[in-house]
């Protein structure tokens, strides 16, 4: 009988090139989000960057959920696929209807103080999803080769 011992080096399997490209997309809207004068359209570039956040992290799986998913819904197909990021699904789905309602021009949906803390939540998010798919920067491309070898 032959044991085989395996060691956890740290390695992770490549990213896909879609799902760098969506994190990138989220933080590009949630920068010009964060220059909106209106809180409406502040919450709303918010919410959106979270979706491309999510769509990243689906993204980057292998696809295990088969030809067609039952929902189209990006937290229920991220809750599912990603458990570890369940909480952020529901904290975000919480938000839809307020999202609808922004779309539809409801002003009031959302004051100031609301919108710069989803703003901040959608942020914490992102950096969730940036650590998920691997922690290297979306902003510098980062050189395996020029790491340093330490144990």
């Amino acid at each position: 009988m032959t044991m085989t011992k395996t060691f956890d080096v740290g390695v992770r399997s490549p990213v896909s090139r879609q799902a760098q490209v969506l994190l990138g997309r989220a933080d590009a809207l949630l920068s010009e989000s964060i220059g909106e004068r209106d809180a409406g359209d502040r919450f709303l570039g918010s919410y959106i960057a979270a979706l491309k956040g999510a769509a990243a992290v689906l993204a980057s799986l292998p696809n295990s959920i088969g030809s067609r998913p039952r929902s189209r819904n990006a937290w229920v197909l991220m809750a599912k696929a990603a458990p570890d990021l369940a909480i952020w699904s529901e904290y975000f789905s919480s938000f839809s209807a307020t999202r609808a309602a922004v779309e539809a021009g409801a002003s009031s949906a959302v004051g100031d103080v609301d919108a710069d803390d989803f703003y901040r939540h959608v942020s914490r998010f992102l950096n969730a999803v940036e650590d998920r798919l691997g922690g290297q920067s979306r902003f510098q491309p980062v050189d395996p080769m020029a790491a340093p070898l330490s144990a």
